[in-house]
C-alpha cells in the first residue's frame, strides 16, 4: 500500500464508523451483527481500553483490529476481529494491520491464534498466505450451523 496508513488506538469517535463497516458485511451478518450490536460492543470495548487499533487513510476509518495479547489459553495472542473498510479491501491494509498486531503479539508469547468462518474462503486464503495454518475447527461454536477454524501462527514462521 502506497498511502500511508496512521494506526493508533480506536477511539469512541471511530465506534460508529467501525460498527459501520462491520454491519455492512455479509459475513458478520450470519452472526446477527447489526449496526446497533456492533457499536455497543465496540464501544464497551473501547470504554473498558481493550486492545483495539484503527487504520486510518487520509482521514477515514478504513479499517480496525481488536486482539488480546494473551487470549488463548493466557500463553498466545488471540485476532479477535478484523474489519477493513470495502474501498480499501484488496490493498494490503488487511497485511498491515495483521502485521502490527502480530508484532505487539509475538512480544508478549510465541503464537497468534484466530478463528474464520468455514464458508470465508476468502479469509481463509488471505491467512494461509501470511502464514497461519489451520489446526483445528469448532462445530457451532458460536452459532449453530457455522463451523469456525481455528488458524495458528508461530513465532518466526515465514509466510510462503
Amino acid at each position: 500500500m502506497n498511502t500511508p496508513v496512521i494506526i493508533a488506538p480506536l477511539s469512541s469517535f471511530d465506534v460508529a464508523p467501525a460498527a459501520e463497516i462491520i454491519a455492512k458485511n455479509e459475513l458478520w451478518q450470519r452472526y446477527n451483527m447489526d449496526y446497533d450490536r456492533a457499536y455497543s460492543i465496540l464501544m464497551e470495548a473501547v470504554e473498558e481500553e481493550r486492545t483495539i487499533y484503527s487504520a486510518r487513510i487520509f482521514e477515514q476509518l478504513a479499517g480496525f483490529i481488536w486482539f488480546d495479547l494473551r487470549g488463548t489459553f493466557y500463553h498466545s495472542g488471540y485476532i479477535r476481529w478484523i474489519a477493513v473498510h470495502p474501498d480499501f479491501q484488496g490493498k494490503g491494509l488487511g497485511k498491515i494491520l495483521m502485521q502490527f498486531a502480530e508484532d505487539k503479539i509475538f512480544q508478549k508469547g510465541p503464537n497468534v491464534f484466530l478463528l474464520v468462518s468455514d464458508v470465508n474462503t476468502k479469509a481463509q486464503m488471505f491467512y494461509q498466505k501470511i502464514g497461519y495454518k489451520k489446526v483445528g475447527e469448532l462445530k457451532d461454536y458460536y452459532k449453530k450451523g457455522i463451523t469456525e477454524l481455528i488458524y495458528r501462527k508461530s513465532k518466526g514462521s515465514v509466510a510462503p
